[in-house]
């Protein structure tokens, strides 16, 4: 048995956020001969999930790594079996931190986008990943880590566990980015992972809650030898579990930065099944 790990958007997934019918066929058959397969995102888990209904994904041998890592979902029982979370406060600390800096910043409370101002950003963002949103006054507040004695007239939220991520897009250059990290890095280095999904995203979370950790987790959970997993992926976010894998593939379009740490470049490119290529030089 093998695992292959694939990011979604720009490799799993066409230009059109679409799965090719060539790449559709190549994974139920090799879900068809005791193989797992595992889509690896960035993305929060009621949006990597919708794909998963979408393609019929949610039946057993299908996996979803989603929050680059913070939980991993089984589709064939429907439960998680991992969660990594980080602290309110943490997230305080770089909402207010990118807020200063004219940056747009959010979290997660279940299936809603959760953040303290309405943005150009954050609408856009939830467009694309089809989730709705709250803006809150206190993040602390909403997440029930303040009392209403704090806040007079609010109301302590005790159900919503604390978040798995934060997001930080920036409507400048990505150098605003690479200078935001930078000096979070003075606070955050050695307690928090950091990593581009995107040159405009910026995303913050569990040490471990990185796609490399996740094919580590996987391979020792179902007693696979990493020799036997695949990792695909086309940008920063990817790079941990092509390391991490057996085998790790960056498709044609992929980053320079994924191209340097992959053991192979595919010839097709996220537009052109370069899953099926993957498949069929690595997992069949």
């Amino acid at each position: 048995m093998k695992i292959l790990f694939t990011d979604l958007d720009g490799t799993l997934l066409d230009d059109n956020k679409d799965i090719s019918q060539q790449d559709f066929d190549a994974i139920n058959g090799m879900i068809a001969h005791g193989h797992k397969f595992v889509v690896t995102t960035g993305r929060p888990l009621v949006s990597a999930k919708r794909i998963a209904e979408k393609y019929g994904f949610v039946k057993p041998g299908f996996y979803l790594v989603s929050f680059n890592g913070g939980l991993i979902y089984d589709c064939g029982t429907g439960e998680s079996i991992l969660t990594r979370r980080i602290s309110v406060d943490d997230v305080k600390f770089i909402m207010d931190a990118a807020f200063r800096a004219g940056m747009h910043a959010h979290t997660y409370a279940g299936d809603l986008v959760v953040s303290e101002h309405e943005t150009e950003q954050l609408k856009t963002y939830c467009r694309l990943m089809q989730m709705d949103y709250v803006v809150v006054k206190d993040i602390r507040e909403y997440f029930g880590l303040i009392s209403t004695e704090t806040v007079p007239g609010s109301p302590i939220n005790v159900v919503i566990k604390p978040p798995i991520k934060v997001n930080i897009i920036t409507p400048y250059e990505h150098s605003s980015l690479v200078n935001f990290r930078a000096e979070m890095r003075k606070t955050t280095a050695g307690k928090l992972f950091d990593v581009f999904s995107k040159p405009e995203m910026l995303e913050f979370s569990d040490l471990k809650s990185n796609k490399g950790d996740a094919v580590r987790f996987m391979a020792d959970f179902y007693k696979v030898p990493l020799t036997d997993t695949i990792a695909v992926g086309d940008e920063e976010n990817d790079c941990p579990m092509i390391e991490a894998a057996g085998v790790g593939v960056a498709v044609a379009n992929a980053s320079q930065v994924a191209k340097n740490v992959a053991d192979y470049v595919t010839e097709n490119d996220n537009n052109h099944s370069a899953l099926t290529e993957v498949i069929e030089k690595f997992v069949k």
